[in-house]
């Protein structure tokens, strides 16, 4: 038995989100930090969405309330969970508290729902600022989509940098939004996008501003298609009536 191993079965991991012991009989892999009880918790996305942003709909369409009107560079989004209270509390406690194992486990969770992506794609985690990603040591969608990418064997590409510390989205009007975060991000240095596939991976969909203006960088940069991924989307109120 190893170090690691004595040490857990000493002092037994506890669920980052309900904040019980998590038996080792449960067989969890290790640094998995969500027993099975909160996995279950979670809600993957089933029956008609939005085509463009991935949120459940009444009704299958191209494009939502929030999503029309509105000029996209990527082709769509994929999410896999709604963004609920579990979903959100463990995204702000991971943002707010800088607590990496969230990521971790988060990113373990996901990888067990996303079966197959298209061939030929290179996943591109959304970037933080340099200055953020110094203050908080790591970059959640890039271990989120270091997961998926070791689970369905899909290479992944820090092909973009975040060029411009904006002010935080949150708080903000959709069109604010946009107007923040224009002219943020830039194709990493080094990078060739001509002619790839690309989808871009972060942890939530809000507005998809972000999102948007990163696949306007990749096609700008003559990439062939982009695509987003994320492990949850919020779920607007008019479109669950």
């Amino acid at each position: 038995m190893s170090f690691s191993s004595i040490l857990d079965w000493i002092y037994p991991p506890t669920c980052i989100a309900c904040r019980t012991l998590i038996a080792l009989t449960d067989g969890q892999p290790r640094h998995m930090r969500i027993c099975l009880h909160c996995q279950a918790l979670f809600q993957p996305i089933a029956g008609t969405i939005c085509k463009t942003c991935g949120t459940p709909t009444r009704q299958e369409v191209e494009r939502c309330v929030s999503c029309y009107g509105k000029a996209f560079h990527f082709t769509h989004n994929h999410a896999t969970f709604v963004y609920d209270d579990i979903v959100r509390d463990l995204l702000l406690d991971l943002k707010f508290n800088q607590k990496k194992q969230i990521a971790e486990s988060l990113g373990k969770v996901w990888a067990q729902y996303v079966t197959e992506l298209p061939e030929n794609t290179i996943l591109v985690p959304l970037p933080l600022h340099r200055q953020k990603q110094k203050e908080r040591s790591f970059n959640q969608a890039e271990i989120l989509a270091l997961h998926i990418s070791q689970a369905l064997n899909i290479p992944m590409q820090n092909a973009l940098v975040r060029i411009v510390d904006t002010p935080p989205q949150s708080g903000l009007h959709p069109r604010q939004r946009v107007e923040n975060i224009a002219g943020a991000f830039a194709r990493a240095p080094g990078i060739s996008a001509t002619g790839k596939n690309y989808i871009i991976i972060d942890d939530i969909y809000t507005t998809g501003a972000s999102l948007n203006e990163c696949a306007k960088v990749l096609m700008e940069a003559g990439a062939a298609t982009v695509s987003c991924m994320t492990l949850s989307v919020v779920q607007r109120k008019k479109e669950a009536e």
